[in-house]
């Protein structure tokens, strides 16, 4: 909760803001590269010597004044990652903060056009050139089926799309190719997770059967005309003038295309096909330029008339009586303001109150009574939760490493009190939904004591903050040891066999443990690589509590309104009938074992054909093959 008087300021600061934009609503600037122009924006790029006015994709850059849209022979991101099907391609996109390609009241910001002047006041045409090269993928084979490889020139309607368009729906308008062999294509887009948002594009592609060394090197011109709403782009060689006649013309309104959007963004991609690349554009130069728009020549366009001076006067005694009425306003609003901070301060410290007191009752109804820590400690223990002390982090929150003296049960059975190494486990989603599963996972890892189960030493509540705190794994998690080598990581020493195998029997008897050997059945509902922890000795403990149930006696099973749980590990029939048993806990059980052996994750890293691991195995077997799923480790 902030302190009152940085609220009032707060408060003060936008009222101060509001009333100078009401006074003076003409008086903002924009930035931009127009030279002695006043009626265009202009951004020219000779050659790329910095990324100085242009945002890059992961494996986009600049080498040598050519902009590289993606790694090639020549050129290799300074981050380096293995091939992953599902990773789109590079971009580069304008950093401005968008050009305005439509001024009316329909249009985005609202109040920047007066409603007289109608839902579409003027229009901008633009034009833009570059020079490009495009060689393509030795593997050719691997991506023949891609015939989206080119070079696309795009006009996304909002700033945040360029990389979320793995799964956009390209609708071409008009295609031709040239004599040159050269591929033109002009279209619209859709999104794929904004259905209804479009955007424009236009792709050039080689042919793919001409893999020259060097490339050839064009330069390709394209023309948007906002009162005859045509595109045109022309193609010719490196060096060449403008052609007189185009290469493709196709009918194409912006301003039609998304009616929320009058603002558009300025970028090249590398390939229509996002997730499939077999080609590496080049672009060694890039020239835009848009019509500047304004709201003094909107109101000329519509045909209103200019203001007189009687105009002009009631416009200044209106904007006083405004100035006047907000004086007044100003003082009463820091008034009410700092009763307002004084009041919500109270209330959260009368709702923390209520809350620790909530848990201390909820708490001492447990058996055992979980030891409650002070949050001095652990904020010593943790370096005021400094993030080199970071272990991990999920849905709940995150969890932290730290060192202090905690009961941990003897080798007689018996608690002492000890200086260990803890890991605490910080919650810090919604406070309502956080209580809720906090209490859940101390009612239920409270109760079990094995050890095959990773033990909890205490909690803590304080400063609206829930803690839990565990017993530390010095071994981190299963899932640190199986697939960090597949990604070039090798900060965990590669699993033998023998240690797996050991690893899979404790989780076995940690499971069996919790399904028949306690009082009551538990359900973890939640197994996973990640939720087996590795103690120094590399066994195997179940951890991870936080979507368990317990099963009333006179019942087998817990029904839930939706499903929990990781998808890869969820049996199907849980899926559908939102009904959690023992089965389903074995069944993930079992989709943990095939990561064991295969070294391979439970989604997606088995087989582009088979994206759930479980489906690969079973048709290795049906065909015969079965020993090829080992993992090649071991």
């Amino acid at each position: 909760m902030p302190a009152p008087l940085g609220l009032t300021s707060c408060i003060l600061i936008a009222v101060v803001q509001c009333l100078v934009a009401a006074i003076a609503p003409a008086c903002c600037t924009t930035t931009d590269y127009s030279g002695d122009r006043d009626d265009v924006f202009s951004v020219i790029f000779p050659s790329f010597k910095a990324p100085d006015g242009l945002s890059f994709s992961w494996d986009a850059g600049i080498l040598s004044g050519v902009l590289h849209l993606t790694a090639d022979g020549v050129y290799q991101p300074p981050v380096q990652y293995l091939p992953d099907p599902t990773r789109s391609t590079g971009h580069a996109r304008l950093t401005r903060t968008g050009f305005h390609l439509a001024l009316g009241s329909e249009f985005l910001p609202p109040w920047s056009i007066d409603s007289s002047y109608g839902p579409l006041s003027q229009e901008a045409s633009f034009n833009t050139s570059f020079t490009m090269s495009v060689s393509r993928s030795r593997d050719h084979t691997a991506v023949e089926g891609d015939n989206g490889g080119g070079l696309v020139f795009e006009v996304l309607p909002r700033d945040g799309y360029s990389d979320g368009l793995d799964r956009a729906n390209y609708f071409p308008v008009a295609s031709t190719t040239s004599g040159g062999n050269i591929s033109v294509e002009i279209g619209n887009l859709e999104y794929y997770y904004h259905q209804g948002d479009f955007a424009v594009y236009v792709s050039i592609a080689p042919d793919p059967t001409q893999n020259l060394t060097p490339p050839a090197k064009y330069t390709v011109w394209i023309d948007y005309d906002a009162k005859l709403h045509n595109m045109s782009v022309y193609v010719d060689g490196k060096g060449r003038v403008k052609p007189a006649q185009a290469t493709l013309h196709a009918p194409i309104n912006i301003s039609a295309i998304n009616r929320r959007f009058g603002k558009y963004f300025f970028g090249l991609f590398a390939s229509k096909n996002r997730l499939l690349p077999s080609c590496q554009p080049v672009v060694y130069s890039w020239n835009l330029t848009v019509d500047r728009l304004s709201v003094s020549s909107t109101s000329t366009a519509a045909g209103t008339a200019m203001p007189t001076d009687d105009d002009r006067r009631r416009r200044r005694r209106r904007w006083l009586l405004i100035a006047r009425v907000f004086s007044y306003l100003v003082p009463i609003a820091a008034s009410a303001a700092v009763v307002f901070a004084v009041a919500c301060c109270l209330l959260s410290r009368f709702r923390s109150l209520t809350m620790k007191l909530r848990l201390s009752k909820a708490m001492r109804r447990l058996p055992g009574v979980p030891r409650e820590f002070s949050y001095g400690d652990i904020k010593r223990a943790t370096r005021n939760f400094h993030e080199s002390m970071r272990l991990g982090s999920g849905g709940f929150g995150a969890v932290y490493k730290g060192a202090m003296i905690a009961a941990c049960d003897g080798d007689d059975g018996r608690q002492r009190l000890q200086y260990v190494e803890v890991a605490v486990k910080k919650f810090t989603r919604k406070e309502d939904r956080s209580y809720d599963d906090f209490l859940a996972e101390v009612a239920v890892i409270n109760r079990l004591r094995h050890k095959n189960i990773v033990p909890l030493l205490g909690w803590c509540y304080e400063n609206e903050e829930l803690l839990l705190i565990y017993q530390y794994m010095p071994n981190g998690s299963l899932d640190q040891h199986l697939f960090s080598h597949n990604h070039g990581q090798h900060h965990h020493p590669i699993l033998q066999w023998e240690t797996r195998y050991d690893v899979i029997k404790d989780v076995a008897a940690g499971l069996h443990y919790v399904h028949h050997e306690y009082e009551r059945a538990v359900l973890h509902r939640d197994i996973k690589a990640s939720n087996i922890m590795l103690d120094a000795a590399f066994h195997g403990r179940l951890g991870d509590f936080g979507l368990a149930r317990v099963v009333a006696l006179d019942k087998s099973s817990f029904t839930d309104i939706g499903v929990a749980g990781t998808w890869g590990f969820i049996a199907p029939e849980y899926a559908v009938s939102h009904k959690a048993t023992r089965h389903t806990d074995v069944y993930a059980f079992g989709v943990l074992v095939l990561e064991v052996v295969t070294g391979k994750r439970s989604l997606g890293a088995a087989d582009s054909t088979f994206p759930l691991l479980v489906d690969w195995v079973w048709w290795l077997y049906g065909e015969g093959r079965l020993l090829e799923a080992v993992d090649d480790e071991l």
